[in-house]
């Protein structure tokens, strides 16, 4: 029996070792941040970039943001592309009177009459082709940069053999709580697959902003293996055809896009359509097993400190020694989680975050449920 109970001590002493570990890594993301934040941006070496936004219907939200991605200081020549995908609104009028302004500011269009492939990957296609530099952005027409550095601030990555640079996007408003659990769920996200990134191979990238290289697109027919797919065309992009040398991040918080709060629907069927880019990823179980682990692992340690105590609960300063590793993890990843929240001027969630990180498994699970009851054919564009 004593022997059954010691076995049960070390297990839970291991797993308490692996769980710090795993809480410490919350803290990369902002230490990955606060590094760049302290690099000046004055570099003379900065490409030449094209900002390629896709807009649909949304000539209310390219009044309010394009202005702010015209008006950037930028060392060298920068354009803004935006692609049009047959809105019936003012968009194309707005854009008119906007070129009239701006000489940097040019638009395409893409008909209602196009067929065989996604619009989004059609309209990337097309700015990527319209685009007179070797670097594109790829962004949409819900983002915002937070100040007119946002651009100088992105590009200081050192772009030397890279051939993508993945950034970050944040919400805007988070003073509720549906949107405080969305906020929570992508920097939860991010935090996994930014060290991924930069470690192992780049998973993906967020589809509201991804630095991507003209001439290796076409070297690599852009989206030919996907083309039909209706979502996920930059991380896809990412996970298919670029290695980890070949990649860098972007995570300056200056650096950080600011996206419109989604509609529940939007944000459901994002969640959904997430699944199905999965299914089409490579790695992926590299990826899905790290998530796992991270996520379940907290679980498991809890359960075998449970256990540890009720065996050992004849030694009381066993059981408050078993009490105090158990609560220093849950310290651990409150400051390190917050910390790299507040690096990147996101709202901290201190009490909130132990049931957040255990209702991921429900979201997830909730996403996979409508993904399975959905049609298949619903995520690719249809022949017509």
């Amino acid at each position: 029996m004593l022997g059954t109970t010691v076995i049960a001590l070390c297990i839970n002493v291991v797993l308490w070792v692996v769980t710090i570990i795993l809480m410490i890594h919350y803290a990369r993301l902002g230490k990955i941040s606060r590094r760049q934040s302290m690099v000046n941006i004055s570099n003379p070496t900065l490409p030449s970039v094209a900002i390629i936004i896709v807009a649909q219907e949304e000539g209310d939200k390219l009044r309010r943001h394009l202005p702010v991605f015209l008006e950037q200081k930028y060392p060298k020549e920068y354009q803004v592309i935006v692609v049009d995908i047959h809105s019936t609104d003012d968009t194309l009028k707005l854009l008119e009177q906007l070129e009239e302004q701006y000489p940097q500011l040019t638009h395409s269009s893409i008909p209602a009459s196009a067929r065989d492939i996604s619009m989004q990957r059609l309209a990337m296609m097309l700015g990527m082709k319209t685009a007179c530099t070797e670097w594109v952005i790829f962004t949409q027409a819900d983002c915002c940069p937070q100040n007119d550095e946002w651009l100088a601030t992105f590009m200081q990555t050192n772009t030397n053999g890279k051939n993508a640079i993945i950034g970050l996007t944040r919400y805007a408003n988070c003073n509720n709580w549906l949107m405080r659990k969305r906020q929570f769920l992508r920097l939860w996200q991010q935090m996994l697959w930014i060290p991924f990134t930069e470690n192992h191979h780049p998973y993906g990238a967020d589809d509201t902003i991804l630095a991507y290289r003209k001439s290796y697109f076409f070297e690599h027919n852009g989206f030919s293996s996907d083309s039909k797919l209706l979502a996920g065309a930059s991380t896809l992009l990412v996970n298919k055809n670029i290695s980890c040398q070949q990649c860098a991040v972007s995570v300056n918080q200056n650096a950080i896009l600011v996206q419109d709060n989604p509609l529940p629907h939007t944000w459901l069927q994002e969640r959904v359509f997430a699944i199905e880019t999965r299914r089409q990823a490579k790695y992926k179980w590299l990826f899905r097993t790290w998530s796992a682990i991270k996520l379940l692992l907290p679980i498991l340690y809890t359960v075998s400190t449970i256990i540890a105590c009720i065996m050992w609960r004849s030694y009381p300063f066993v059981v408050v020694a078993l009490a105090v590793l158990w609560i220093s993890t849950h310290i651990i990843r409150d400051i390190n989680f917050n910390r790299t929240a507040r690096q990147l001027n996101i709202n901290t969630y201190h009490i909130m975050l132990p049931f957040l990180c255990l209702a991921i498994p429900v979201w997830d699970i909730q996403a996979w449920i409508r993904w399975r009851f959905t049609n298949k054919r619903a995520f690719r564009k249809k022949f017509v």
